[in-house]
């Protein structure tokens, strides 16, 4: 008996190899009909084909991925993130140089900001670099972030970053100005000056735009300071 045990083991295991790369096959048909329900605008049909292969094989990737980028294109994006974060959790090399979840954290980043939730915005700021190291927008906006919050020397770090990726001309146009500001903040007006000025001849709009962009820094700073003072351990 015990012999019999033996020998039908490695059996026992091969059929159950055979059958899970079945189940694999078959949620992943799910995934490729998804897809092409999405290419043809069917959102809805798409996130019911995702949602079948997750039923099928829990722990396929690509579905949740898929189910993200279905969940964005239909403006749910908090929903779009859980599934790029499910993704991740189940193989981290998904984050890595992807687009789709870089964007997804940038622009969740980017509503936090002018909400000034500007913890939760740093957090997503920081998760869209590390799928895109060379994510230009996401510096300029993190930089923005940290001097908005007052950390001037973070700040500028983050706007030398963007320009050192040779961003366009407007994007670079942003950069100097928020670098002008921390550098005069920090007392350092020649340094500043420099900055406005290259910032101004970037621009079609040229003096108007640069002061506009900092009113606009300076009243989120302002806001920032007084809500410090009214409950300091809710802002960062």
């Amino acid at each position: 008996m015990k012999r019999i045990q033996i020998l039908l083991l490695p059996l026992l295991i091969i059929l159950g190899s055979t059958a899970h790369a079945q189940i694999t096959r078959t949620a992943r048909e799910h995934v490729r009909r998804g897809i092409a329900r999405f290419s043809r605008g069917d959102i809805d049909g798409a996130i019911l084909s995702y949602e079948k292969a997750m039923e099928i094989s829990p722990r396929l990737a690509d579905a949740y991925f898929q189910r993200g980028k279905a969940r964005r294109a239909k403006g749910d994006l908090n929903g779009a993130i859980e599934d790029y974060e499910a993704s991740i959790d189940i193989e981290p090399q998904m984050a890595m140089n992807n687009g789709d979840i870089a964007n997804a954290y940038y622009n969740r980043g980017f509503i936090r900001t002018n909400s000034l939730e500007l913890r939760d915005a740093l957090a997503d700021f920081d998760r869209a670099i590390t799928c895109n190291p060379k994510y230009t927008d996401a510096y300029l906006k993190r930089g923005e972030a940290r001097l908005i919050l007052g950390k001037l020397a973070d700040a500028i770090s983050d706007f030398d970053k963007c320009l050192d990726l040779n961003p366009r001309e407007y994007l670079a146009s942003l950069a100097l100005a928020g670098r002008g500001y921390a550098r005069l903040l920090q007392g350092d007006e020649a340094a500043a000056e420099g900055d406005f000025e290259k910032s101004i001849d970037l621009n079609s709009e040229g003096k108007f735009f640069l002061e506009l962009h900092l009113r606009l820094l300076e009243s989120k700073m302002k806001e920032v300071k007084r809500r410090q003072r009214e409950a300091p351990d809710r802002v960062a």
